[in-house]
């Protein structure tokens, strides 16, 4: 059953690209490793089959991850392509609004490939591939690509390993299934570029980052019987280390690592004035996009997010009494 659901939507996907030849290829807002990786994959496939394609994001690229992008770039809005598109390929993201403003430049008529792997997501493209087995939206698109006889470079195998290593937590979340490990291996047979990918990734870290974490540790708090562990990051500590927002995705699994701890929070003040991004963080079977889904968020039973109105104090009050009544 499963092997006929792949190949009615290999054959759906690979129909619609046949088709047409202006794409568009997007992911979530504050897009991390798995999203970034996924498009740039997808991009050099497209190219490689000759089509007009372009990628388009509401937000910058983390810094970590810019050693993978193409020669020509990523578009951040309100950056758009010239050319009208006729396909969007909407990667890693639940709904169309986790796609940010980039949704403003998505023409009423085109045709929208939503492929995804969060438990959340809404099904709403004209075509909907959403694989929540999988680890990563890079392994079904690795999946897609090896199913339409994609010749697997170097650079879409890269792109691919990033998304997967990175969405895994170097393998060391519970979605490390068999299957992931397997493409792993695959991806690296075919040229990636596992120490480029080790270096950029996780062995470069500037020193503003460095004391960035020095500033959040210091605000490390235990709630319910040290089994809930917050952590900070103000606006006010990102502009004394001079540190952009995107490039502090890794500050949501500090917490969680805390030994004991069941569920581990971020809070990170918002650019728009008392508003609060909530990133969550779980283990021992506690599903943490319940509780997000309570607040309009969502993602995977072991990691989510929402945005909560209100001062960072307020939040955390907030959401900590929420997650004790989801633990009791």
């Amino acid at each position: 059953m499963k092997d006929i659901a792949v190949k009615m939507h290999v054959d759906n996907i690979h129909s619609i690209i046949k088709r047409y030849q202006r794409f568009l290829i997007t992911t979530h807002v504050r897009a991390d490793g798995d999203g970034i990786g996924s498009e740039i994959a997808l991009y050099y496939a497209l190219m490689g089959m000759g089509k007009n394609v372009c990628i388009a994001n509401d937000s910058p690229t983390p810094q970590v991850y810019k050693f993978i992008i193409p020669p020509e770039g990523i578009y951040v809005y309100p950056q758009s392509p010239k050319d009208c598109t006729e396909v969007v390929f909407a990667l890693d993201s639940p709904n169309l609004e986790r796609l940010g403003k980039v949704r403003e430049i998505i023409p009423e008529d085109a045709k929208i490939i939503n492929i995804d792997h969060h438990v959340s997501n809404e099904y709403f493209g004209m075509v909907n591939w959403v694989v929540e087995d999988m680890c990563a939206t890079g392994e079904v698109i690795l999946t897609l690509l090896k199913s339409m006889d994609v010749a697997i470079t170097p650079d879409i195998a890269t792109a691919l390993y990033v998304a997967i290593v990175t969405d895994t937590g170097r393998f060391t979340h519970s979605n490390t299934t068999s299957e992931a490990l397997r493409a792993a291996a695959f991806l690296i047979e075919h040229g990636a570029r596992h120490e480029e990918i080790s270096k950029n990734v996780y062995n470069t870290n500037p020193y503003n980052l460095i004391q960035l974490n020095a500033q959040a540790l210091s605000t490390v708090t235990l709630h319910a019987g040290k089994k809930i562990a917050t952590i900070w990051l103000t606006k006010a500590m990102l502009e004394k280390a001079n540190v952009n927002p995107i490039d502090t995705q890794e500050f949501a699994d500090i917490p969680v690592s805390i030994e004991g701890v069941t569920v581990g929070v971020l809070l990170r003040e918002m650019t728009k004035p008392d508003w609060v991004k909530v990133s969550l963080r779980s283990r021992n079977g506690f599903n943490v996009n319940d509780v997000a889904k309570k607040f309009g968020g969502g993602g995977h039973k072991y990691a989510a997010g929402c945005e909560i109105q209100g001062s960072i104090d307020e939040v955390q009050q907030c959401i900590v009494g929420e997650l004790e009544k989801a633990l009791s």
